[in-house]
């Protein structure tokens, strides 16, 4: 395996990328979490379709990255047990974060869509954007309804896709 910035490397039996990627979590990142709780006052619900956020096209592609930082992971029907394409869940660990109580790594390494290491230095919010950026959460520190309750990544559920997922029903 390698670097993202060696020269891509093939798998030569199957022709994948061999390629460790370095994912940041960057003030961008961190306002599209920041309009996900919005959002989630807004419609008083923790299951948030994309399209319902009001994110940029960057902030929208990037969005899913949030999961290796295990601040959201992917909606699961109750019912059907399968993931809802574009739904996804603030984790209490995402709450714990955006209210400036707890500090996550600031980079995570991802082969293949699944985490191989984890930065030793941790951030705050308040380290990554402008406090005046930061909306006042004060007046409503939890939700009137449940929420993914995930302390820490290694708990999370993963999907086929090395996706994170979670069903508030379980």
């Amino acid at each position: 395996m390698q670097n993202s910035n060696d020269q891509d490397c093939k798998c030569p039996h199957c022709g994948a990328s061999m390629i460790i990627h370095k994912q940041t979590l960057s003030r961008g990142l961190v306002q599209s979490l920041i309009k996900f709780k919005q959002a989630i006052f807004k419609y008083n619900r923790n299951s948030i379709h994309l399209d319902e956020i009001g994110l940029n096209q960057t902030q929208f592609n990037n969005f899913q990255k949030l999961r290796y930082f295990g601040l959201v992971a992917k909606y699961q029907d109750p019912g059907t047990k399968k993931n809802l394409a574009g739904y996804w869940l603030l984790t209490k660990r995402g709450n714990l974060f955006l209210k400036n109580e707890l500090a996550v790594p600031c980079s995570v390494y991802t082969f293949r869509n699944k985490i191989v290491d984890r930065d030793k230095t941790k951030l705050m919010i308040s380290e990554i954007v402008l406090s005046a950026e930061i909306p006042y959460w004060q007046e409503r520190l939890d939700f009137p309804f449940d929420y993914a309750d995930v302390m820490d990544i290694e708990e999370l559920k993963v999907d086929s896709n090395g996706q994170g997922i979670m069903n508030l029903f379980n």
